[in-house]
């Protein structure tokens, strides 16, 4: 099976390992390709809705792989045992809610090798819960689907909690790393998202607080901040 865009993209950050748990696995794509290319001995396709989950199971059965990868209904980490948590996927989610997914079941989310992680929103909010919750973020990898830029972000227990600055939590910390080409694109969007907050804030009556469009309630002082260090970065950075 050859995936594309976002999918291949979390796809090669699989490292190998006994057991895949794909959570909110929708048509099971991301187990198969696990398997398929031995990145995995077994993997756990999980959902919560029946339909997508039947769609996964007929795809595996089709694939002749029913002996490799269980099908798994429920909400969450809640299928999953304690001794499978080793390599776990979630991805396509708001950032809220995979948040909550792993905080419900903390104990699941510590004992995992590694945590794959892709949020459609307000990813702010899940990395600030992963560095204050004892959680290492080790990498953030960039991509392009569709014309939309997406962050997959590969985390692991330390039991070491932290407190970064906005602009860690907004921006993200090992962006900076790589994520040629589309690192400056990256940041240029989210330099978008902040001036249309901050502009919104300033026809307001009550600039207290301003929701993002990630959905993750920042000040405005605190917008205003990362906003300049983003422009001074993207100014430093037409100078090399």
């Amino acid at each position: 099976m050859e995936l594309k865009g976002r999918l291949k993209a979390i796809a090669e950050q699989i490292p190998q390992c006994d057991i895949l748990s794909d959570i909110g696995t929708d048509h099971g794509y991301i187990p198969i390709y696990a398997v398929k290319n031995s990145l995995c001995k077994k993997a756990l396709a999980a959902d919560l809705r029946p339909g997508p989950l039947k769609m996964a199971a007929a795809n595996i059965r089709k694939k002749g792989l029913d002996d490799r990868i269980e099908t798994r209904l429920g909400d969450g980490l809640e299928p999953i045992m304690l001794e499978e948590c080793d390599t776990i996927v979630i991805a396509g989610m708001g950032g809220v809610l995979i948040r909550d997914i792993l905080s419900t079941s903390l104990h699941k989310a510590q004992a995992a090798k590694t945590l794959l992680l892709q949020a459609n929103n307000a990813i702010e909010a899940l990395r600030k819960w992963l560095y204050e919750s004892g959680f290492d973020i080790t990498n953030e990898i960039i991509t392009l689907d569709t014309g939309k830029l997406y962050c997959i972000i590969i985390a692991q227990w330390t039991g070491k909690p932290c407190v970064k600055d906005e602009f860690v939590y907004y921006i993200g910390e090992k962006v900076f790393e790589g994520n040629e080409p589309y690192l400056r694109r990256y940041l240029q969007k989210k330099l978008r998202e902040l001036e249309v907050i901050i502009e919104g804030r300033a026809l307001s009556v009550t600039p207290m607080k301003c929701e993002s469009a990630n959905g993750a309630g920042l000040e405005t002082k605190t917008c205003l901040f990362i906003r300049d260090n983003l422009v001074e970065y993207l100014q430093g950075s037409d100078q090399l």
